[in-house]
């Protein structure tokens, strides 16, 4: 069993083939009901500011997996995957078990506010060569942790305080290309927008994956007022 958390769809991407490579089930952690207890278990999520999205920290507190289970992680990131690994390792020791191992795939990061997303085919060509390395490995049962990219301390702690700030929904505006469709409140996994006469932030801070951004079907959704365009690319 595959369980996944994907903001825009890279990591959505990811649990996808390795699900058709891997002739194994993939399930939302969105939508998952019951853990499926199961020879091998995967879990598959972006890195954001070097750590866990909270969606995917709950469900991992929530996860009971036999240690004789090859539990494994996969993450998405497109600067560095920080300390993601350690954090999720953390939680799982807590209750006696563990990944037994931890990869990483560098895509590309739709994270606008710092980045420019369309400015990425050359990561994006790259991507289905790193998968399929996760693949062989996993296949093979290693063990390890096989994140390149870890950061100091004190560089994860700012990050976190920082992300403390991002997160609050002031930061997204919606412009009058709005149509009122729905579908950013439809899809949005915290249930943090809602329609009415407007559309509004229901909630002081989300998770800011930016899907909501990302899959506005006019472009009518953006980080503090500033237009660095959506990323489609994988959806």
């Amino acid at each position: 069993m595959i369980y996944y958390f994907s903001g825009t769809g890279n990591s959505h991407y990811v649990a996808e083939v390795l699900s058709k490579s891997l002739q194994d089930t993939m399930q939302s952690i969105e939508s998952a009901q019951g853990i499926k207890q199961d020879e091998m278990i995967g879990i598959v999520t972006p890195v954001y500011f070097f750590g866990l999205p909270d969606i995917v920290k709950d469900f991992l507190e929530r996860l009971s997996v036999s240690s004789k289970s090859y539990l494994y992680l996969v993450v998405t990131y497109g600067g560095k995957p920080g300390n993601i690994g350690k954090e999720a390792n953390k939680i799982m020791q807590k209750k006696g078990t563990g990944f037994y191992a931890m990869y990483g795939v560098k895509m590309v990061d739709t994270y606008i506010p710092m980045y420019d997303a369309s400015k990425n085919e050359k990561i994006e060509s790259q991507i289905d060569s790193q998968i399929e390395e996760i693949i062989t490995q996993i296949k093979e049962r290693r063990i390890g942790d096989y994140l390149k990219g870890t950061v100091p301390v004190l560089i994860n702690k700012a990050c976190s305080f920082q992300y403390k700030q991002v997160r609050k929904t002031y930061n997204l505006t919606i412009n009058e290309s709005c149509i009122h469709c729905g579908l950013c409140a439809k899809e949005c996994p915290e249930q943090a927008i809602e329609i009415k006469e407007h559309v509004t932030f229901k909630k002081e801070q989300c998770m800011m994956c930016l899907r909501c951004l990302h899959h506005c079907p006019v472009n009518a959704i953006k980080f503090k007022n500033k237009d660095k365009g959506q990323y489609r690319g994988l959806l």
